[in-house]
């Protein structure tokens, strides 16, 4: 599988954001990478990559949306949550599999998902914030009293 490559066209001109979509590219590469060695070690590691992923970068850009009034935020509140739930759900089914085969089947299965969630919720969700988040050069730091 040849690995993905960041292009300008994923990019929101914010970089926090662009940062923590080019590490996630880096862990689908990986995951990318892990399928053609049939590497469980690494499959398991990607699956955890993809939590910490859900938990830190949507609660950072959920957190964004909310400070700049994104309007469409809880659709796509909810498109996070169903990369979660397709995630555990997929995690699940590894974690039972009987037998190395079936274990890579899920994992390659796993690695398509992310790269496909990964570049169309970039091209399709996120780059309809990118003009809202102008409004963040225009607001006073946010302050953590």
């Amino acid at each position: 599988m040849p690995q993905l490559e960041w292009r300008k066209q994923l990019e929101l001109n914010y970089p926090p954001l662009d940062d923590e979509h080019k590490a996630f590219l880096a862990v689908v590469n990986k995951a990318r990478k892990a399928v053609e060695d049939a590497d469980f070690t690494v499959v398991d590691m990607i699956f955890e990559a993809c939590y910490d992923y859900a938990r830190n970068h949507f609660s950072h850009e959920e957190s964004i949306m909310e400070r700049i009034s994104f309007p469409d935020l809880p659709a796509h509140m909810k498109s996070h949550r169903m990369f979660i739930k397709h995630i555990s759900e997929m995690r699940q089914l590894y974690m039972v599999a009987p037998s190395d085969k079936e274990k890579l089947d899920i994992a390659t299965k796993m690695a398509n998902f992310l790269q496909v969630w990964l570049l169309g919720h970039i091209l399709s969700r996120d780059k309809i914030i990118k003009p809202y988040l102008v409004r963040l050069r225009n607001m006073p730091p946010k302050m953590n009293y």
